[in-house]
């Protein structure tokens, strides 16, 4: 049983504490829908998620069932529990508006990185600490000229992944804003939180 269910509408986050050994489920209401969270050290926020030690210390470019998500200072912040998806992403950094000014040409949209930035205010932490997601549910690859492709995501509706936190977390999940490619499948939707007791 969930001790809390929060809704996240699309091209908005939502931030949250997280106390040891309590497990955060990010859930695909719709389908084809991307997450991307982070993770910070409420102590020190300048420790967070990174995507870079995440594929050394895994030894891979993707992750799965038992596996950590790690900090940028060695230390593992969460670990996957139960996942129905099994596609996601740590290549790509949030979408901005400085993304869609400058490589899509769209002015005015904001992003990942600003709606993130907003949900975690409360908690101090700025858009300077706001680069490295988990983008959950994101479907990518890398072609023969190595450059990085976006696909649309396996995720269908209902699908989910369990993250348990092996200390005390800020995490903030957005509901990705994406809509100039294939990340969200062409259409915005929700994502779901569900807060579980531990283990």
């Amino acid at each position: 049983m969930s001790t809390l269910q929060i809704e996240i509408a699309p091209k908005t986050a939502h931030a949250l504490e997280l106390a040891r050994g309590e497990v955060l489920r990010v859930v695909d209401i719709d389908g084809l829908q991307v997450a991307d969270l982070v993770a910070f050290d409420p102590d020190n926020p300048r420790e967070h998620f990174s995507q870079g030690f995440t594929r050394a210390y895994n030894d891979k470019a993707t992750v799965q069932v038992g596996d950590h998500l790690y900090s940028n200072l060695d230390q593992a912040l969460l670990t996957i529990v139960e996942d129905t998806v099994g596609v996601h992403d740590m290549l790509f950094p949030p979408c901005s508006r400085h993304l869609y000014e400058h490589v899509f040409g769209i002015h005015g949209k904001t992003g990942c990185r600003e709606h993130l930035t907003s949900a975690l205010q409360g908690y101090g932490i700025g858009f300077d600490l706001v680069t490295d997601p988990f983008n959950v549910f994101m479907n990518t690859g890398i072609d023969e000229q190595g450059r990085m492709l976006i696909f649309e995501p396996h995720s269908r509706p209902g699908d989910h992944i369990d993250l348990r936190a092996e200390r005390d977390l800020i995490v903030a999940v957005s509901a990705c804003a994406a809509d100039v490619n294939a990340c969200n499948g062409g259409t915005l939707t929700s994502i779901g939180l569900e807060l579980l007791p531990p283990a």
